[in-house]
């Protein structure tokens, strides 16, 4: 029964209820507040019954029902969606039933980390003299050089060689007999559906799945285990996709077709999410026994770049007597050309096409900058930078594609006619767009935009790409909020703005960032979880706000913004700083911090060159390891806690994360023990010390265990 005042009311006779009509409702009005204070009490015990299980609780409960099943205290993860201790909790007693065996371990890894684990024994895997009475003829003291699946897997997690005896301990040696080793992929894939190839060189038919045009690895999307009743294979982790494996995929497939069978797919199965990868030549899907697996590296020698072609047709011979052979591809179709590897596509000489659509998996940390992620916020979220638009607060909502806005450059035209006004970008209307595509759009628009809030984002799951520079002008009431975006060119603000905010969106640092020109006292420039190249203003803003963030000044300046406010928190910046005043946490700058009102303001749990010109500083690298050291020491030790990155290079799967060498002071300095600079959000040195304190409980005696990072 819904319980509200007209609920209550219908419970008393009709005398009563006849008689507060004829008085003009109070009865009814007390019943309103009963009813509305009865419905918080019904929600309250609601939620309290689903309080006392661990798949519906609450996340503060979580450590309480752990704390009901003795699971020891763990470091608290916050910050991340990537992971909770709520999967721990919940296989608590599943796990301790097989506690001691590889199965478990691997679990527990994934559990208490979030990250993609395989366990491996590697008492498994020393050379050792075997007795006759125990035969192992999968020990092979040589590798079998006939298997070439098996030898590119070689001092990889999968690979099955034997290897001499290592005494050094773990992580640095592996193969004795206590050890054992498990591996994680700390890189996620993240998958796009349906987006636009681009061409790669002057001559026709060659195209790259980024759509920036950079080569980069694809990636398998793990297929999630349903039990632990076998240890992870390739197809369950995020690992770059290794062209020998597609390879034999791909004729495995073809034979069997040729031979009236049903294919055994793994990669390019159906179910579990669809293949590893799609592709759409004008609209058209190429079948997937129709993708072959080549080297598109340049022809060297050969200008302009060329790379080889897939050939026309390939004639597989039956093996099943009475079956004829099979040409592909069927009539119709064409073969086409995959480099894993470097993420590149070829169509057979002499083919071109107008369109080439790509759906496939990519590699990277976490939720920063544009991607087909869940945008939205923890629900304890405050920070205005990281709520979503609010379609309520906008006059107008339009979604790309659409029959009456196709695309993003016809919401920006003029209208033809006052009926197409309600699709189009006016000035002085608040118009919210949400492009539901993963397509590219190349445009340049110049808007001029007075009294306006402008939003664009993608929606969920969705990474569109635009292709050109953005130029915004307006006045003192002029908004701009842009979202979920992938920017190939830069974002130009020219005159007086209220404010411009940016949200899980990537500008790709080489096209210049974003840049202000002309005088705005009042703008207010945010960024969140973001990936940008510089931020320049000639004349001060009201404030420049940075949380999450990894702004690459490619080798100049990072930020520069005059005299403005800057806040700084969890962000890595490549290049130098210079603001008029400055509050930074948890980041790392790279470059030369220089700040004109050192009076004001402080910094906090960071790492920023020595000679830096800054605020006050607490607990910041290097100043802390060289407190009191002498020069030759100081020099010494400021070397050392240098942060050092995996890549900083845009678009490269690891871009800006601390490689694992990094001096411990900056890869556990943040304020809450994280790491200090953009991955803060991830929590990773929480997530690893969980691992290594949950692996006391369920490790063998006499075994010794490590984490090992893959990626």
């Amino acid at each position: 029964m819904k319980l509200d005042a007209d609920a209550l009311l219908d419970l008393l006779p009709a005398f009563y209820r006849e008689r507060d009509a004829e008085l003009g409702g109070p009865l009814r009005a007390l019943l309103g507040v009963i009813a509305g204070q009865g419905a918080l009490l019904e929600a309250d015990l609601q939620r309290l019954y689903d309080n006392a299980f661990i798949e519906t609780c609450d996340d503060w409960v979580v450590p309480y029902i752990g704390d009901l099943l003795g699971v020891r205290a763990l470091y608290p993860v916050s910050g991340t969606a990537a992971f909770g201790p709520r999967a721990l909790v919940a296989n608590t007693l599943r796990l301790r039933r097989r506690k001691g065996t590889a199965l478990v371990l691997e679990e527990l890894a994934y559990d208490s980390t979030g990250w993609r684990a395989r366990a491996v024994e590697f008492f498994e895997q020393v050379a050792t003299t075997q007795h006759t009475n125990h035969p192992r003829p999968h020990a092979l003291r040589t590798p079998d050089l006939r298997r070439p699946l098996l030898l590119d897997r070689v001092d990889s997690p999968f690979g099955v060689e034997a290897h001499t005896a290592d005494v050094r301990a773990l992580p640095v040696g592996r193969y004795n007999l206590p050890n054992i080793g498990l591996f994680l992929w700390r890189l996620q894939a993240y998958p796009l559906q349906r987006c636009s190839a681009r061409p790669a060189t002057t001559r026709p038919g060659f195209y790259t799945f980024d759509p920036l045009g950079l080569a980069q690895p694809l990636f398998n999307r793990a297929r999630t285990e349903d039990d632990i009743s076998h240890l992870a294979q390739a197809i369950n982790v995020p690992e770059p996709l290794r062209w020998r494996d597609l390879h034999a995929e791909l004729e495995a497939r073809r034979q069997a077709l040729t031979d009236g069978e049903e294919p055994d797919d793994r990669y390019f199965a159906d179910e579990a999410g669809g293949p590893v990868l799609k592709v759409w030549v004008d609209g058209q899907a190429v079948a997937v026994e129709h993708l072959v697996i080549c080297d598109l590296g340049p022809i060297p020698g050969v200008a302009p770049e060329d790379w080889r072609h897939p050939p026309a047709s390939i004639t597989v011979r039956a093996n099943k007597p009475g079956r004829p052979d099979r040409t592909f591809p069927a009539a119709g179709g064409m073969l086409v050309g995959i480099d894993p590897q470097r993420g590149r596509l070829a169509l057979p000489a002499g083919v071109t096409a107008g369109a080439v659509e790509l759906a496939y998996a990519y590699g990277f940390p976490g939720d920063v900058g544009a991607g087909p992620f869940d945008p939205r916020p923890d629900p304890t979220e405050t920070d205005p930078l990281a709520l979503l638009c609010n379609p309520a607060d906008f006059d107008v909502h339009l979604h790309i594609p659409s029959a009456a806005t196709p695309t993003l450059a016809a919401a920006f035209a003029a209208p033809a006619n006052p009926a197409d006004a309600a699709n189009r970008v006016i000035a002085g209307r608040r118009t919210l767009i949400t492009l539901d595509t993963d397509a590219t759009e190349t445009l340049s628009p110049a808007l001029d935009l007075p009294d306006t809030h402008l939003a664009i984002e993608a929606a969920q799951g969705r990474r569109p790409v635009l292709v050109g520079d953005i130029q915004l002008k307006g006045n003192a009431s002029t908004r701009l909020s842009l979202g979920g975006l992938l920017i190939d060119g830069k974002l130009q603000l020219q005159g007086a703005l209220r404010a411009v905010s940016l949200r899980h969106c990537s500008l790709v640092p080489a096209r210049g960032g974003i840049a202000h020109s002309g005088t705005a006292t009042d703008l207010k420039l945010g960024l969140y979880r973001c990936l940008c190249g510089p931020v320049r203003s000639q004349k001060p803003m009201a404030a420049l706000s940075l949380r999450d963030c990894l702004v690459d000044g490619s080798g100049g300046a990072a930020v520069d913004v005059d005299d403005s406010p800057l806040a700084v928190s969890a962000c890595t910046l490549f290049g130098s700083t210079t603001a008029g005043r400055l509050e930074a946490t948890n980041s790392i700058l790279d470059g030369l911090v220089s700040i004109a009102r050192r009076q004001e303001g402080c910094v906090r749990y960071c790492y920023l060159p020595p000679k830096s010109a800054t605020p006050r500083r607490h607990r910041c690298q290097p100043d802390l390891v060289i407190d009191g050291l002498s020069t030759a020491e100081a020099k010494r030790e400021t070397r050392r806690v240098s942060p050092a990155f995996t890549s900083t290079r845009f678009g490269t799967p690891a871009y800006g994360q601390l490689t694992q060498g990094t001096a411990t002071e900056i890869r556990r300095g943040a304020d809450d023990g994280a790491e200090m600079g953009v991955w803060h959000l991830l929590q990773q040195a929480q997530r690893e010390a969980n691992l290594r304190l949950t692996l006391e409980e369920y490790l063998r005696f006499g075994l010794e265990a490590a984490p090992l990072f893959v990626t």
